[in-house]
């Protein structure tokens, strides 16, 4: 049986023994190891994730955070956009699963289009969708199918690009020092709310 926690650390290496952590805090789950890039590039890795910073500091720690919360924690589409998407995709709901929603799922907000990207989505794509001066809120399958640099990423966020996924990931816990638990106020805006923390 393949794992069932995804434990998510800024090196793959450090990752797998932080895992064993996890474990321990887990009963009954199967974590394994990734790197954020690893994860990215994984198949098809849990769903599932479990935060792991290494703990040389707070701020680096935070760095870590930060990052992998632009990249994994989207939110999942509205409940209206969900209904006309899983229209479009037919019974079969297409290539990939009912989309799960996800603790940091936004609202429409009077948002009133949004643009479906399915399959793979690099660079060029986005790109072009750019150029055709479409919505700027783009629905893709799941945040490993976006294929973008950070540094591009951060370029599509000031042009004003906002990501959802019909597959969002899943923050189950967020595996941290001492030192990074007393820091909530500062990392609490990056997470979804009630974010579970395990000590180690």
């Amino acid at each position: 049986m393949g794992p069932t926690l995804a434990c998510i650390a800024p090196a793959g290496r450090a990752a797998e023994g932080l895992a064993a952590g996890v474990e321990a805090r887990a009963p009954g789950e199967r974590p394994k190891g990734f790197s954020l890039a690893g994860y990215l590039a994984a198949a098809n890795p849990p769903a599932r994730i479990v935060l792991c910073p290494l703990g040389a500091s707070v701020a680096s720690d935070l760095e870590f955070l930060a990052k992998a919360s632009r990249r994994l924690l989207w939110p999942a589409p509205s409940d209206r956009f969900e209904a006309a998407i899983g229209g479009l995709r037919g019974p079969s709901g297409g290539s990939r699963p009912t989309a799960r929603r996800g603790p940091a799922a936004r609202t429409s907000n009077g948002l009133s289009a949004a643009l479906l990207l399915e399959g793979e989505v690099g660079l060029a794509r986005a790109r072009a969708a750019l150029a055709a001066s479409g919505p700027r809120d783009w629905i893709v399958e799941t945040p490993r199918s976006v294929r973008i640099s950070t540094a591009h990423l951060a370029g599509l966020a000031r042009a004003g690009v906002r990501w959802a996924a019909l597959e969002p990931v899943t923050l189950v816990a967020l595996y941290a020092t001492p030192a990074l638990a007393r820091a909530r106020a500062r990392w609490r805006p990056l997470l979804p709310p009630a974010t579970p923390v395990w000590t180690r």
